[in-house]
């Protein structure tokens, strides 16, 4: 089955092209962006025209933006945000997915209420998603950010920092939950508490992808998302080993996710909420100096109607 797809999918997507350079594409490694990995996996993305650069964090992602590495890339909405502030060309092509329970607060045991962060170390991976994540909790919180240390370092790092010691809390997956569990150390806020605010986006530098590019690129993501949820039994586990995912890490982020198909997309761009939810990260990006100017909204999400949003 999936040779005979191929098959098509190629031909549809390279029928209309219009350019024989590569596109790259960079992500980390997070299955929300597993509709790319999945093409990629199955060497759709090639022949299509696209080359996916894989990064071990999304640091990695944004400085490659930067530099003219990468064509587009799979970034959070306000890594979007800070990168067109910053002077970068940045179009949201669609939405990859919402995180409504995949991103985590973890502390140790005797941390039950987030008021009790105050004098606590807490381990996170300082980029744009990290920084923005900590403040939403200190709102919540009610603390300022005099009141708490902030640890910066990667991911997985934190189960050793946490087992030694070192950190009092972490921002990490919901995937770390069975690592974490045997410390004592359990979700005190996942990001149900914010909803429609960490959302995945698919960005292109319209300065480098002609518009039928970008077209056949959304195309052969929701194409290979189609493929994964019609056949989840064979491709979970090959997803899993692509990401470092076991089957249960597997399950536990994907429940708290909304992948972004051709519903989701159409839905959150023709009821208001992605341009809703932009401008309002936007604003708190710069009321809070996490960017040093607000970004041009209405330049990355540009007008559509219909089946093309």
């Amino acid at each position: 089955m999936y040779r005979a797809l191929t098959l098509a999918l190629i031909l549809s997507l390279l029928g209309c092209s219009d350019q024989t350079d590569t596109l790259r594409i960079g992500a980390n490694r997070w299955l929300g962006y597993g509709p790319l990995y999945l093409a990629d996996d199955l060497h759709w993305m090639t022949p299509s025209g696209y080359r996916l650069v894989e990064y071990p964090h999304t640091t990695g992602v944004l400085r490659g933006y930067r530099n003219g590495l990468l064509d587009a890339a799979l970034l959070t909405l306000d890594e979007a945000l800070i990168l067109q502030s910053s002077g970068q060309p940045v179009q949201i092509l669609l939405v990859a997915d919402v995180s409504a329970g995949a991103d985590v607060l973890f502390a140790n045991a005797h941390i039950q209420q987030l008021a009790q962060l105050r004098g606590q170390r807490i381990g996170v991976e300082n980029s744009a998603l990290g920084a923005f994540f900590l403040s939403r909790i200190l709102d919540l919180a009610k603390l300022p950010a005099s009141e708490i240390s902030v640890i910066d370092m990667p991911v997985n790092e934190h189960l050793h920092a946490l087992r030694t010691g070192q950190i009092d809390a972490a921002i990490n997956f919901a995937s770390a939950s069975a690592s974490f569990a045997p410390l004592g150390v359990h979700p005190l806020l996942d990001s149900r508490a914010l909803p429609n605010e960490i959302i995945d986006v698919l960005v292109i530098n319209p300065q480098r992808v002609s518009a039928q590019q970008a077209k056949r690129l959304r195309e052969l993501w929701f194409t290979s998302q189609e493929q994964w949820f019609e056949q989840r039994q064979d491709i979970d586990p090959r997803l899993g080993r692509r990401l470092g995912l076991n089957g249960d890490e597997l399950a536990q982020t994907l429940a708290g996710l909304q992948i972004g198909d051709r519903a989701l997309n159409q839905q959150l761009r023709n009821d208001g909420t992605l341009l809703r939810s932009l401008n309002q990260l936007n604003d708190y990006l710069f009321s809070r100096r996490l960017q040093s100017k607000p970004a041009d909204t209405q330049v990355m999400l540009p007008t559509c109607a219909g089946a093309t949003c």
